[in-house]
């Protein structure tokens, strides 16, 4: 793609699918031996502040721990890592990636899987990321979900086949 370079954007935010997509970010930069750009995004505002970090610092120091202990995690089992490029932004999770992205060739992150009810109302990262990207963007899904869908579709599979198949000539 003209116009960018061999990077490939991680969002990451402690999930286990962000986990799952950092750990495919990783192999894939390897692959391609271009750097991974790692990008986390993190809000606050007043509203927040209950429960959550007492300040916008306090928020940005949240995101970079989680973003620390995400990488550590992949870089322990990795022999020859790409440059890891770590970025922290203020503001969406969907803008922050695609901003991030502008000059890269793949955007890749975890799917967390809310309901349907959670995506009409709050919306997607996933989709948004999709629909606002200049790049390609993989999304893989959260590997409790996979696990889950793929014990179904075995389950279902069983159901559906005849006890004793008839003979192939």
């Amino acid at each position: 793609m003209e116009g960018r370079e061999h990077i490939i954007v991680c969002g990451i935010d402690g999930s286990a699918a962000g986990q799952r997509a950092l750990e495919w970010a990783m192999d894939e930069a390897i692959r391609r031996t271009c750097k991974l750009r790692v990008v986390t995004a993190f809000t606050w505002d007043l509203g927040e502040a209950v429960g959550g970090p007492s300040s916008p610092a306090a928020a940005r120091s949240q995101a970079k721990q989680i973003q620390d202990i995400a990488i550590a995690r992949v870089l322990a089992d990795t022999a020859n890592p790409p440059e890891v490029e770590r970025v922290l932004v203020r503001g969406a999770a969907s803008e922050s990636l695609c901003t991030s992205a502008m000059d890269a060739e793949l955007i890749v992150l975890g799917s967390h899987g809310h309901s349907a009810v959670h995506d009409q109302l709050v919306g997607s990262t996933s989709m948004r990321a999709i629909h606002q990207s200049s790049c390609p963007v993989v999304i893989l899904p959260d590997p409790r979900r996979a696990d889950r869908a793929l014990k179904r579709a075995k389950d279902k599979r069983r159901e559906v086949e005849p006890p004793h198949p008839a003979p192939m000539f």
